[in-house]
Order: structure tokens, then C-alpha cells, then sequence
């Protein structure tokens, strides 16, 4: 095992007694964690990654969500039976997986018969509600987001993998 030797300033002593305590752990490994987040977050911005921070959830009661990743496409539309108004993120993540973050925005009746939803005081409803799905490969993700979102999430994800096309013309 290797033996290294870190010098601590004074100001910063009781921080690392205060980690240790906490981690309730030995120091290196408190250090070795920090080490391993600070170069994979270093990593993911030399690659154009930055850190994403979400809410998901029905409104009022979202939760926030982090991760590493870059945004490669977004969409909106109906969901596949046309009875919900929706938006998409897309992101690839730094581990290469595919993200994408999906809000049901409003009925599409609003859309189609407003004056029915004055009527009713459906627009009173608020159904707005987010979800993230996390998949390896674009094709995981059928049968749990809409198929035109789907189709776009795998033209986003094989323009991420090949960005450049060049012609042989």
C-alpha cells in the first residue's frame, strides 16, 4: 500500500476531523471518495458534460434528481392514445446511457375543446407530472414513452454517436 503524505492547514484541521467523524470511517477513504468524484466531474466537463438537475414527480410534490450528462434533443407532442399533452428532454448521460425526462403538460382536450374545459372546470385540474427513463439503448424505452418521442430519441442518440457525417460525394 502506498503511503502518502497530505499536509492540512491549520484553518482546515477541525474540516477534516469533521468529515472523518461524520464518514465515521478512515480519513483516506473519505479523501480517496472526494478524489474519485472531483476527477469524474472533471472528466465529464472536458467532455462538454455538465451536472443536470431535475424535478420529477406529480407538481407540488417533486423531488430533485442529479446527474452528469449533456442534452441532445427534446420533443413535444400527444402521447401515443392523443389524451395528453407531453415534453421531453433527451440526455446522454456520462456513463453513455440514455435519459430522458418526460412532463405530461396538460390533457390535449384543452387543445381540441376549450370551451368544454371552461364548462367543466377541468382547467382547474392540474395533471402536470414528470418522470425520468433511464435506458442503455434507445429501443428499452418503447412501450414506457410515446413512439414519435422514441423515434426521436433514437435519431438524438445515433447523431450523438456519429456527430459529424462526411459525404462521399
Amino acid at each position: 500500500m502506498a503511503n502518502k503524505t497530505i499536509y492540512v492547514s491549520q484553518k482546515d484541521e477541525e474540516l477534516f476531523e469533521e468529515a472523518q467523524q461524520l464518514a465515521g470511517e478512515a480519513l483516506s477513504s473519505v479523501i480517496a471518495r472526494a478524489l474519485r468524484e472531483f476527477v469524474a466531474h472533471s472528466k465529464s466537463h472536458i467532455d462538454g458534460m455538465r451536472e443536470i438537475s431535475i424535478k420529477v414527480g406529480t407538481k407540488g410534490s417533486e423531488r430533485e434528481q442529479r446527474f452528469v450528462g449533456a442534452q441532445i434533443g427534446k420533443w413535444s407532442g400527444l402521447n401515443d392514445d392523443k389524451s395528453l399533452v407531453q415534453n421531453a428532454k433527451i440526455y446522454i448521460t456520462n456513463k453513455r446511457n440514455l435519459a430522458v425526462l418526460l412532463t405530461t403538460v396538460s390533457k390535449a382536450s384543452l387543445l381540441t375543446n376549450p370551451h368544454e374545459w371552461k364548462k367543466s372546470g377541468a382547467y382547474l385540474e392540474n395533471i402536470t407530472a414528470s418522470e425520468l427513463f433511464v435506458a442503455e439503448k434507445p429501443d428499452q424505452l418503447a412501450g414506457k414513452i410515446p413512439t414519435d418521442l422514441l423515434k426521436v430519441a433514437i435519431d438524438s442518440s445515433e447523431k450523438e454517436e456519429q456527430s459529424v457525417e462526411y459525404l462521399d460525394i
